[in-house]
């Protein structure tokens, strides 16, 4: 039987996701496929690149738990404002969520 884990997204909801892997891995149920979007495409990648064990959901874990909004998504007054008149495709700069997906916190 395959079984799909399905991570949607929602931001810091993301968060939540880890407990679902987890109560599954504990239960010997590991993803066939990994169906994710936004912050979920984010542990589905973790979790998908990873031995599917507790170890693997706490790791996903401990890095939610580390997280701050000002490290992943840093506001910077002067680039939200030069977004909201239109004078840039976004309000706030991605390099932190880049620092994170590379590994880094």
């Amino acid at each position: 039987m395959r079984r799909a884990f399905v991570l949607s997204g929602g931001a810091s909801l993301g968060a939540i996701q880890v407990g679902m892997p987890q109560a599954l891995f504990e239960r010997g149920i590991a993803p066939d496929p990994v169906v994710d979007t936004l912050a979920g495409a984010i542990n589905g990648a973790y979790v998908s690149s990873r031995e599917p064990t507790v170890e693997t959901a706490e790791g996903l874990g401990e890095i939610w738990r580390g997280l701050r909004r000002d490290s992943v998504f840093p506001a910077n007054p002067l680039t939200g404002f030069i977004g909201f008149i239109g004078r840039s495709d976004h309000l706030v700069p991605d390099s932190g969520l880049r620092r994170l997906i590379r590994g880094g916190s």
